[in-house]
């Protein structure tokens, strides 16, 4: 289809104004009368249609909508040529060039939204942002790891752990992202997707085994060497055989504790009431005193 938009020197679907204009503009330079150009007539000619096609809004939006499904047509045929040589092409290749040229693909799709995150929120602020919730939940972790039996304490207990673990996460998603980015440019021996997972699960672990180790270490250190004794209530109907729950009051302050110890090695009171041994820096920071300990409760603070 002959584009007359073009023949006038217009964009497509110039108004009738515009056309009319170029019109008289270009029949003054290629009329036969006027011009010696061997090619005058011709372009009379067509400049003539341009004017029969284009110089009513009637006769200019017939011709614009077969324009546009010209186009369209055009379009369509030009993608289905260039999808069947792109099919050639990726039938002629084999399993292993295929795989190659989708992760080079990914690869590229991963260093394109990379680089432009980057120039958002850059490199050093991100190592330094890392850092900074690592430790947060490590504190997290650590003091809230003796629990209070409420709901309240477990939340910041999982607090802790969704903070380090998903910023070690995040951690692991940019090692990812930079170390793709760069084998881009320079191939990379190392395996670093299994580095990287491998690293990940590793200080998952050392972080939540390496909490419990201090605490442990804490409440050895304070239960043997800054404590004091209280008595406890045990709620019989939230505890069994092999778990107790009690309550004890420290400075006024109220606590409830889950103790994995069978009623049977506990040393019993009066009134449902066993004894603890506590920490004084943290009450929480507890364990029962059991039959087999030599400590003698003839302290009047614990008899009627």
């Amino acid at each position: 289809m002959i584009n007359y938009y073009k023949i006038l020197g217009l964009e497509n679907y110039a108004s009738v104004a515009v056309v009319k204009v170029a019109y008289k503009k270009l029949i003054k330079q290629y009329h036969p009368d006027v011009s010696s150009d061997p090619d005058a007539e011709e372009m009379a000619r067509y400049l003539n249609l341009a004017k029969d096609f284009l110089g009513n809004q009637e006769s200019k939006d017939n011709y614009d909508r077969q324009l546009k499904l010209a186009y369209l047509i055009e379009i369509n045929r030009l993608k289905s040529k260039s999808k069947l040589k792109e099919n050639k092409y990726w039938k002629s290749l084999s399993v292993d060039e295929r795989k190659s040229r989708v992760d080079e693909a990914h690869k590229i799709k991963i260093k394109e939204k990379y680089e432009k995150s980057l120039s958002i929120f850059p490199l050093p602020y991100r190592l330094i942002g890392i850092i900074i919730f690592l430790i947060w939940g490590l504190q997290i972790m650590f003091s809230n790891y003796f629990l209070n039996y409420t709901a309240n304490a477990y939340i910041w207990v999982v607090l802790g752990y969704f903070i380090f673990g998903g910023t070690l996460a995040v951690s692991a998603s940019e090692a990812y992202t930079y170390l793709t980015t760069k084998s881009l440019h320079k191939p990379i021996r190392l395996n670093f997707e299994r580095w990287i997972a491998v690293s990940f699960v590793s200080l998952l672990v050392i972080g939540i085994v390496g909490v419990s180790i201090l605490n442990s270490v804490r409440k050895s250190y304070l239960i043997s060497n800054d404590f004091d004794y209280t008595t406890a209530i045990i709620d019989f109907e939230r505890s069994s055989l092999d778990r107790l729950i009690v309550s004890y009051e420290v400075n006024q302050n109220e606590y409830i504790k889950r103790m994995d110890v069978s009623f049977n090695e506990v040393v019993k009171l009066s009134k449902n009431r066993i004894v603890l041994r506590f920490a004084r820096i943290n009450p929480l920071i507890c364990e029962v005193v059991l039959k087999s300990d030599s400590v003698k409760f003839n302290n009047p603070k614990f008899l009627e």
